[in-house]
């Protein structure tokens, strides 16, 4: 549906409305549409129109306070600048590239719990109120998550949850200001875990997996968090077995025994 744009003169406002060739895409992928902009009652001056991607994004400040808030990113320039004539209809396609670390929202298809992405069209009115109109869209797991989120499943893992969060994790090709953590509850195999977190961090060639245990102290020690990190080569994915590689990494961080 249209949704309406002010005009500068108040009155007469134009309308814009995206629509989505891809309403579902994976990490690398094209997201691909038109965005329509009606004119309304009088002509408006269009600075420029562009579409980028948002999620939650949860931040949390040194006093301990955690907010969360609707973060952009892959912003990508559509049109722009041009007059919309009063009464008349632009039509602009468009086609945005998803950046590798794009959370991902669908995993062996399902909704994973807590993931949310959307595209948001934004459209600089001189004059007046920027307009946007947003439309959720599907981020399905790349071929490469798929293999590991179904090995830690079968190692008795379940998972909870998934969220994101500001911040950045050294030794890994991280370019994008946070990070998605898919939680994982407790497995019978690993009775010293009390929780595992995941986070992939995707490039075009590969990616870092992160995994952070929380490991269960025992008498005489206090509960921790131990941190283990692998790397998985696209090209080399079916020639690795992947559930000794996260078993490896979880033994190299105290979470065995």
């Amino acid at each position: 549906m249209f949704k309406q744009m002010l005009a500068a003169a108040g009155v007469g406002g134009a309308e814009v409305e995206t629509e989505l060739f891809t309403p579902g895409v994976q990490p690398g992928g094209l997201v691909e549409g038109v965005i329509r902009l009606r004119g309304g009652r009088v002509d408006q001056a269009i600075g420029h129109v562009a579409v980028e991607f948002i999620t939650r994004v949860e931040r949390e400040y040194s006093d301990g306070e955690e907010r969360i808030a609707d973060l952009g990113f892959g912003r990508v320039g559509v049109a722009g600048p041009f007059t919309l004539i009063a009464g008349t209809v632009a039509e602009l396609r468009f086609a945005a590239p998803v950046p590798f670390e794009t959370p991902i929202t669908f995993f062996d298809g399902h909704h994973l719990p807590g993931a949310a992405v959307a595209l948001r069209t934004v459209v600089d009115i001189h004059g007046a109120v920027d307009a946007t109109d947003t439309d959720p869209i599907g981020i399905g797991a790349l071929p490469a998550q798929h293999v590991v989120l179904d090995a830690v499943r079968r190692m008795g893992f379940g998972l909870l949850r998934t969220d994101v969060e500001a911040g950045r994790i050294a030794r890994t090709p991280q370019r994008l200001p946070f990070y998605q953590e898919i939680e994982f509850g407790r497995s019978h195999h690993f009775p010293r875990v009390n929780q595992l977190e995941l986070t992939f961090v995707a490039a075009e060639q590969g990616m870092s997996v992160v995994l952070e245990a929380d490991i269960e102290g025992g008498w005489f020690r206090e509960d921790r968090d131990g941190i283990g990190m692998f790397w998985v080569d696209y090209s080399r994915l079916a020639a690795q077995d992947w559930t000794a590689e996260i078993h490896r990494t979880l033994g190299g961080i105290g979470a065995l025994g």
